[in-house]
């Protein structure tokens, strides 16, 4: 893990770096102009006003609950042109956030389930912050407010690997003016190099990474309103083969790999916590067959 201070322009704030343990999912699927919503959402996970309190939230609190989310995704999808940075941000009343399956704890190991469609999601943006600016590369960015949320598709070069980036709100009701410095930490940029299949297993290479790091590998497909994932935790040594015992949890078919590095930071508002995540995800398109098909045609992307 590693850790770094932060400077914080007004109120009480604190933040940390840590090599984030929930993963994966952003996903980018590229169209015309913006990349289509991934798998797993934004939206529909809460609402109210400030005077929310924690009462309208069974549970106790934990390490999942929030009162914002903030993302900068840089997402190279397998057969597009380029990579696409994505900026996305939500701040809320104190809650559970979970925006994707968690992964399991040790190295070198997969899980898998269904969930129903929409389980994994972020609450909307209802709190009055004022405007959310980044401060990244190629300097500062005022993300647009649509579909309850702050995102915009970012230039190319906004990004650089290794790097932090500082996050500003301009002020409101509900939070007054204040900078998170150096809140927004970027991982290496990631790209598939190859992706091969053969009697149901599927082995993935990439470009990049230490041994001693790790990343999350994700594969998902819908269905009958539900999303099927398998999550693993692999060593970011440059190849990972998931066997077809692992994609056992998905229907056969077509179904999205992803892989993601992350930097993750919580800031805290007061008694409360939101998290930043800079993230580097690479994707490709899968085929899930049924156990025990071995496929002659195997094929290497």
């Amino acid at each position: 893990m590693m850790t770094r201070a932060m400077t914080i322009s007004s109120h009480r704030f604190l933040s940390r770096l840590s090599i984030a343990v929930p993963m994966l999912g952003f996903l980018l699927l590229l169209g015309a102009c913006k990349p289509a919503d991934p798998p797993f959402l934004w939206g529909g996970g809460g609402g109210g006003s400030s005077d929310d309190d924690d009462d309208d939230f069974a549970g106790i609190p934990d390490n999942t609950w929030a009162v914002a989310r903030i993302e900068v995704t840089r997402s190279d999808v397998d057969g597009t042109t380029g990579a696409v940075i994505r900026a996305v941000g939500s701040w809320f009343p104190h809650q559970p956030v979970t925006p994707r399956p968690d992964v399991p704890d040790d190295v070198d190991t997969c899980h898998g389930g269904s969930s129903p469609s929409g389980e994994y999601v972020i609450p909307d943006s209802t709190w009055d912050i004022g405007d959310l600016v980044l401060v990244m590369a190629d300097g500062e960015h005022n993300l647009d407010f649509e579909n309850d949320r702050f995102e915009d598709i970012l230039p190319y070069n906004s990004w650089n690997p290794n790097d932090e980036f500082d996050i500003s709100t301009t002020g409101g009701p509900d939070l007054p003016a204040t900078e998170f410095a150096g809140a927004l930490g970027t991982p290496p940029s990631i790209a598939i190099t190859s992706v091969e299949e053969a009697g149901g297993s599927v082995s993935v290479s990439w470009l990049g990474g230490q041994a001693m790091d790790q990343l999350t590998v994700l594969v998902t497909a819908t269905g009958n309103d539900s999303l099927y994932w398998v999550a693993c935790r692999a060593r970011d040594d440059g190849e990972f083969t998931l066997s077809a015992a692992d994609l056992a949890a998905l229907p056969v078919g077509s179904a999205l790999l992803d892989l993601r590095r992350e930097r993750s930071a919580d800031i805290e508002v007061d008694d409360y916590v939101g998290v930043v995540v800079g993230i580097s995800s690479a994707s490709a398109g899968i085929n899930v067959l049924e156990t025990g098909d071995d496929d002659d045609d195997d094929s290497a992307r």
